[in-house]
């Protein structure tokens, strides 16, 4: 008897980004409701060493901020609108730190958190393992990069995930060379093929990011273990 797969988790993108302002607690609120069970967040830090939960290198698109985030005081950061761009009923909403958007999430939801990349590494890591350690999130994160540097340290640590838009089967090699436990492609470059070599090599295959319900049911008929989706309540 062949065994059943376990269902394909779904992955709320930034939160429920298509229906409230990404990143935000609204975002995660939303994707609560929704019944996502995980959220992926990007984290950043600012010039003072907190760690943000942020998606881009600018601030312009989604705050009434400019400039780099990472050239900001943490302070300055957590006066910023970051909910008034995507409607007004957001005004209000500020930049999350990490461990305030871990704990908005109820125990049964596990959190992705994507490392930017970042010429800090070394002040990263140290500050993000003590992140993650005092909030007692260890067995519930799942840490992912398009930067191999920032995971190879982690992967002794915790659940960890590289993330790729190009050069495929480079980063099929370079997931497994790391010790990661998932592959997490776009997209564009998934084929059935490339899920079963990822599954044959021990790892699970996360895709981002899909708002279409049907190209989403084609992807877990070809063994996808998890869709990112912008928009968990459509999926």
């Amino acid at each position: 008897m062949t065994p059943q797969r376990r269902a394909a988790v779904l992955i709320a993108h930034r939160g429920a980004s298509a229906v409230a302002p990404e990143s935000t607690r609204a975002a995660i609120r939303e994707a609560i409701r929704a019944g996502a069970r995980m959220i992926e967040l990007d984290v950043q830090m600012t010039r003072d060493g907190r760690l943000v939960i942020f998606h881009d290198d600018q601030l312009e698109r989604t705050t009434d901020g400019s400039g780099r985030l990472r050239t900001m005081r943490y302070a300055q950061v957590a006066q910023l609108d970051a909910g008034s761009w995507f409607h007004r009923r957001f005004a209000g909403e500020r930049i999350l730190t990490v461990s305030q958007a871990i704990r908005l999430m109820p125990q049964r939801m596990r959190i992705n958190l994507e490392l930017k990349r970042t010429s800090q590494r070394q002040a990263l890591l140290g500050r993000l393992v003590r992140v993650i350690r005092w909030t007692r999130a260890a067995r519930r994160v799942l840490v992912s990069s398009f930067d191999p540097a920032l995971l190879e340290p982690l992967c002794r640590q915790f659940t960890c995930a590289l993330v790729c838009r190009r050069r495929p089967e480079h980063a099929l090699q370079q997931a497994l060379r790391l010790g990661c436990a998932a592959w997490h492609p776009h997209v564009s470059v998934v084929t059935l093929e490339r899920i079963r070599r990822a599954h044959r090599a021990g790892l699970d295959v996360n895709v981002w990011v899909v708002d279409d319900p049907r190209r989403a049911r084609q992807l877990i008929r070809w063994g996808a273990d998890g869709i990112f989706t912008n928009d968990p309540v459509r999926l």
